[in-house]
């Protein structure tokens, strides 16, 4: 195993921390920060627009050095952490979602796991899902796994956003977050990423708790999220220079998407959307022609009425 002050020189992290309208969540969650065995090089938080008073957090955050962003309108998660990177400079780029807590060896594992692996530029840990106190048991297609994950993260998000650290050089390539999608701004991360690179999985049990179940979280708020992922698709498809396999692979994806939101949109009387849902089914995706432009912005706009 490398020594401490090996790891030191090589893994210096930055933890970016979004978070919108959380107390007792977010002071849990930066706690788990600062226990961890290998000391973050910094941890920003970034305030996103909250409505409520976080300055008692906010206080006991930058008492224990933690750098503090207050964003004056909210922007969403996607922003937020583009906006928390930005203040860092470590070489090394994570995230923790303000609901979830990291085990104190979470990025020491990492480190050592990168040390031993320098041929990647991103990885991920294992995570247990929480709700209401209580571990649930994860289906089998949801266990995270590593290498190449580009069919697996056209399906799901394949990545947990507070599993991963990537470096900042892969970071700065990709461009980050794509502030557009309110939601599923990972997945579409994902899927650039992986089109091109394998994705590191640390070894051993699970380093990070998922907590689900509160009234806040965005998965919860937003309908048929499956409609960002069309969007995210059918715009790699555009301009995502992919193999030939990948195309396959996005083009049975987005039909498989688009037919489940079909159904949903038509058995809750939603003609607008059906509609929308059947020109996306009607589009020759092999031939890749400007006809998806059009769509695409279709779709952009019925996601942004609700």
């Amino acid at each position: 195993m490398q020594s401490q002050s090996l790891i030191d020189s090589y893994m210096d992290f930055d933890v970016i921390i979004p978070t919108h309208n959380r107390i007792d969540l977010l002071r849990r969650a930066i706690q788990s920060v600062l226990d961890q065995e290998l000391a973050a090089h910094q941890v920003i938080v970034v305030d996103d627009g909250s409505t409520k008073d976080l300055s008692l957090v906010r206080s006991w955050a930058e008492k224990h050095g933690c750098v503090w962003e207050r964003l004056e309108v909210t922007q969403g998660p996607a922003a937020a952490r583009n906006i928390g990177v930005s203040l860092g400079a470590s070489e090394w780029v994570t995230f923790l979602d303000s609901d979830d807590i990291w085990h104190p060896k979470k990025m020491m594992n990492q480190a050592h796991w990168h040390s031993d692996h320098p041929e990647f530029r991103i990885s991920q840990v294992k995570e247990t899902w929480i709700r209401g106190g209580r571990e649930l048991q994860k289906p089998g297609h949801w266990e995270f796994s590593g290498g190449d994950l580009f069919a697996k993260s056209c399906e799901r998000c394949s990545i947990g956003p507070s599993c991963v650290a990537m470096s900042r050089g892969l970071w700065e390539e990709v461009g980050g977050f794509d502030s557009r999608y309110g939601v599923c701004e990972d997945y579409e991360l994902w899927l650039r990423i992986t089109k091109s690179l394998p994705v590191g999985l640390v070894p051993g049990k699970a380093m990070v708790e998922k907590h689900a179940g509160h009234g806040d979280q965005l998965s919860m708020l937003v309908p048929a999220m499956d409609r960002y992922r069309v969007i995210a698709l059918l715009e790699l498809l555009i301009g995502g220079h992919l193999t030939e396999e990948q195309r396959a692979v996005v083009i049975k994806k987005v039909r498989q998407k688009a037919r489940i939101l079909l159904q949903g949109a038509a058995k809750r009387g939603l003609d607008y959307r059906s509609d929308i849902y059947r020109r996306v089914l009607a589009l020759k995706l092999e031939e890749a022609g400007s006809a998806i432009n059009p769509v695409v912005e279709t779709l952009w706009h019925e996601v942004s009425s609700g």
